[in-house]
């Protein structure tokens, strides 16, 4: 088994299936009743947004060991101002971050193949990994709004109730 294919396996299929019942968008796209189901379905957000941080760690483990800790790249946690982390490139030296920083070491000459793919695989999870944390946070706080406003149409309605008019 190459080095790629141990990658591909941790974060298969099988490590998403522990949470992909919880992450159909049927629940979204239904009536919500009132600000307790969208505050149940804000609560499954973040659960989701949990796990896929537990695969993110996942990232972490795998580029923490050799030979992957041994390239001049590693891969990091970033926290955004919401929250929310995701996995970025860096240096060794922590001078430079981003994409480009995991180009460099895919196109060294020097690189050994299997590696190159990997690299490539690691890549690839950690673009879909960010993309589903972006999306999930971005559901939580449009969930969470959603409850706000049905809580104040809620708040409305006691202060001012509806009285039958005589017919």
């Amino acid at each position: 088994m190459t080095l790629a294919d141990a990658v591909a396996r941790r974060l298969s299929a099988d490590a998403y299936r522990a949470f992909a019942q919880g992450a159909s968008l049927k629940g979204l796209l239904k009536p919500f009743k009132g600000k307790g189901e969208l505050q149940q379905f804000a609560e499954t957000i973040l659960r989701l947004r949990t796990q896929v941080a537990e695969l993110m760690a996942v990232m972490l483990t795998i580029m923490a060991q050799p030979p992957l800790s041994l390239l001049e790249l590693r891969l990091v946690v970033q926290h955004s101002a919401t929250g929310t982390d995701f996995l970025r490139w860096r240096s060794p030296d922590f001078q430079r971050m981003g994409v480009q920083v995991w180009q460099e070491a895919v196109v060294h000459p020097r690189l050994h193949p299997e590696l190159r793919q990997a690299l490539y695989q690691l890549e690839t999870n950690r673009v879909v990994l960010n993309l589903q944390m972006s999306s999930l946070q971005s559901l939580y706080r449009q969930a969470v709004t959603g409850a706000s406003k049905l809580e104040a149409a809620e708040l409305a309605l006691i202060r001012f109730p509806t009285e039958e008019l005589p017919a």
